[in-house]
């Protein structure tokens, strides 16, 4: 339990229901420790989002001594919890004071919820919990300046940064400009962002999670909005006033994240992302950015960049009372199959659990995810 006293209360509220003071209290405890110093945290994104989602609820746990824990998430048929702004919040859970002991199972239950998927858990130290698989997000820490960064980067991976020069070379021999906008206002280049990334999810097969409407209506109020401590920027790297690759980012105040990244396929041969990348870190490590965090996976372009892994938990947190929706016992079935199949059985199985899973999480009509389906079964799963 944590340290406290009287009875232990667990509401959650709409965010709409939140008073000025609660609003408060869930920026104190947020600003409380550095370990939520990430644009995914701040209240202000919980609060955009609940704009466009009505399945947005906010978790106040309090005891005799105020508020030890708040936790935005979305709460879906049968007591369901997925995190907020799910599935593009890639770090999340329950924002904790001190001396917490709680577990985050013994927090969902307290909500009454019967469990809660999450693809970027803020983990605690020691081992995963129950449920829980740790992988690692790749991060670049800037604070020592970015040419100390770039000396010791280059040390690691000579061969990657031999291949940067080459192609800095090749643009300056194809191109009569090179242009990076860090804090890109351009809407017809948000656009193209959009509709590349959009193309990106018909040629791999992948779920469209940019067609939702909430989705836009998020991004629109993202775009235009600047909090105390939270922003979104759109990074653009152009060749010849083109739009050869795109970053729409979040950012708090010394942490920026990746968010949504693509190219443009006519300019592949000169690696766009990893030019941007380049570019961007030089740049925002002269603009005050200490962290830029590019997340989990694709381990081929992002770990030349990064000089950190940091700790993130994926998978489920099972609730302490059993769910026998139709749809948890079929889920659960289907894992169950996972571990006793044989092995390429095994994986394909698991991707496409994790594409319905994705479908779940962004599809909040009937429709949307009936269309989510149909189109997953008949793409080869990634």
């Amino acid at each position: 339990m944590p340290i406290g006293i009287g009875v232990v209360k667990y509401v959650l509220y709409r965010p709409e229901e939140l008073s000025a003071e609660q609003w408060q209290i869930y920026a104190a405890l947020r600003d409380a420790r550095r370990d939520y110093d990430n644009p995914f945290f701040d209240p202000d994104f919980a609060r955009l989002v609940g704009e466009v989602r009505s399945d947005t609820r906010i978790g106040f746990a309090s005891d005799g001594d105020g508020v030890f824990a708040v936790w935005p998430m979305h709460v879906r048929p049968g007591n369901w919890a997925r995190p907020v702004g799910s599935p593009f919040s890639d770090w999340n859970g329950p924002i904790l004071g001190d001396n917490v002991e709680l577990s985050f199972q013994e927090i969902l239950a307290g909500f009454d919820l019967s469990g809660f998927t999450t693809g970027g858990l803020l983990p605690r130290p020691g081992v995963p919990s129950p449920g829980m698989r740790r992988i690692g997000s790749h991060v670049t820490d800037l604070s020592a300046g970015f040419e100390r960064y770039l000396a010791e980067q280059q040390r690691r991976w000579p061969k990657h940064f031999k291949k940067i020069s080459r192609v800095y070379r090749n643009i300056e021999r194809d191109f009569s400009e090179m242009r990076h906008d860090r804090d890109d206002r351009t809407d017809t280049v948000f656009q193209r962002l959009i509709e590349l990334k959009r193309a990106q999810y018909v040629r791999t097969g992948r779920h469209d999670v940019l067609k939702a409407p909430w989705v836009n209506a998020l991004f629109d109020r993202l775009r235009h909005f600047e909090g105390a401590r939270l922003r979104a920027r759109l990074m653009t790297l152009y060749l010849d006033g083109v739009p050869a690759a795109c970053d729409f980012d979040l950012q708090s105040d010394t942490v920026l994240h990746s968010w949504i990244t693509v190219y443009d396929p006519q300019f592949k041969a000169y690696s766009p992302g990893q030019m941007l990348m380049h570019e961007s870190l030089q740049n925002l490590s002269e603009n005050g950015i200490r962290i830029f965090d590019s997340g989990p996976g694709h381990d081929h372009y992002k770990r030349t960049y990064a000089n950190l892994q940091v700790p993130i938990d994926v998978g489920v947190i099972p609730g302490t009372t059993a769910n026998l929706s139709p749809s948890r016992v079929a889920g659960r079935a289907w894992q169950l199959g996972e571990q006793v199949m044989p092995n390429r059985a095994r994986h394909l199985m698991a991707r496409v659990r994790r594409r319905m899973d994705q479908i779940a999480a962004v599809e909040t009509t009937l429709s949307g995810r009936a269309s989510g389906v149909l189109s997953a079964i008949s793409h080869r799963p990634d």
